[in-house]
C-alpha cells in the first residue's frame, strides 16, 4: 500500500522543494518531483494523490520514517517498488520488472536469486552509515525473494551434518585442515549431510592422497572434540 502523508508533511515537502529549486536553479515543479522520488513516488502528482491531506495522530504515528533529505531509495535484488507493488528490482538485469520475473518462477535459471538477496542484505546491514552515503533502504522493506530464501537457508542449515558445521570454524587455519575445510564448505556438490568419514573420503577420493590425509586429520580432531565434550 502506498504511503499517505499528512498536510503538515506535504507543506514541509513544499518548503524543501522551494529551497532545492533555489540551490539547483531548477523549476519548482522539478524540485517537487525530486522530493516525490526521494519518498518512493514517480512524481509529485502521484505523491499528492496518495495523500489524504488530514490524517489522525494515530495514523501519523504508524507512518514509516521519512528518508533523509537528499537521499535516494536503494533497491536490493527482489525489492518491491513502493508505489507499484506489482514490480520488483532485478539486480542482475538492473531493471524493474513485474514480480513474476523472480517469483514464483525465476527468469534466471541458476537458482541463485535467493542467495543473492540474502548476501546483499547482509552486506547492506553491515555497511556503516557514512559508507551508505545518500542511499536509503527502509527497515523491513518488502522483497519478493525473502520468504523463500530464508526457508531455503533454514532447510540447508538443517541438512548439514555436525562435521560440516565444525569445518566452518576451521577455514581460517593455515594448514591442510584449513585448506580442505575451505574447499569442502565452498563445494556446492559436497554431501553436506555426510555423517561418517567413509562418506567424506568416498566423495573426495579423486582429489589426491594429500586431501584424504587432511580429511582424516580433520576427522580425528572433530571426533576428539566430540569426545571431550561428551566426557566434560
Amino acid at each position: 500500500m502506498a504511503t499517505s502523508f499528512s498536510s503538515v508533511q506535504l507543506e514541509r515537502f513544499r518548503r524543501e522543494a522551494k529551497k532545492l529549486s533555489r540551490e539547483l536553479s531548477i523549476t519548482r515543479s522539478e524540485a517537487l518531483d525530486r522530493i516525490a522520488a526521494q519518498n518512493g513516488f514517480t512524481n509529485w502528482s502521484l505523491l499528492s494523490k496518495h495523500s489524504g491531506g488530514q490524517v489522525t495522530l494515530a495514523r501519523v504515528a504508524t507512518l514509516p520514517p521519512l528518508r533523509p533529505f537528499g537521499a535516494y531509495r536503494y533497491y536490493l535484488h527482489g525489492d518491491v517498488v513502493e508505489d507499484d507493488p506489482s514490480k520488483c528490482y532485478c539486480a542482475r538485469c538492473d531493471v524493474f520488472w513485474p514480480a513474476d520475473h523472480l517469483m514464483p518462477t525465476s527468469y534466471h535459471t541458476d537458482g541463485k536469486d535467493g542467495e543473492r538477496f540474502l548476501s546483499s542484505l547482509t552486506r547492506w546491514n553491515k555497511l556503516p552509515a557514512e559508507e551508505r552515503g545518500r542511499k536509503f533502504r527502509p527497515d523491513g522493506a518488502s522483497n519478493v525473494l525473502e520468504a523463500s530464501a530464508r526457508a531455503a537457508e533454514a532447510a540447508h542449515e538443517a541438512a548439514r551434518s555436525p562435521f560440516h558445521r565444525w569445518l566452518d570454524g576451521q577455514r581460517s587455519r593455515n594448514d591442510p585442515v584449513g585448506d580442505v575445510a575451505g574447499d569442502i564448505v565452498r563445494d556446492e556438490g559436497f554431501p553436506i549431510g555426510a555423517s561418517t568419514r567413509r562418506e567424506v573420503e568416498e566423495y573426495l577420493e579423486g582429489y589426491g592422497l594429500h586431501v584424504i590425509r587432511a580429511v582424516r586429520q580433520a576427522w580425528r580432531e572433530f571426533e576428539g572434540r566430540e569426545t571431550r565434550s561428551g566426557g566434560g
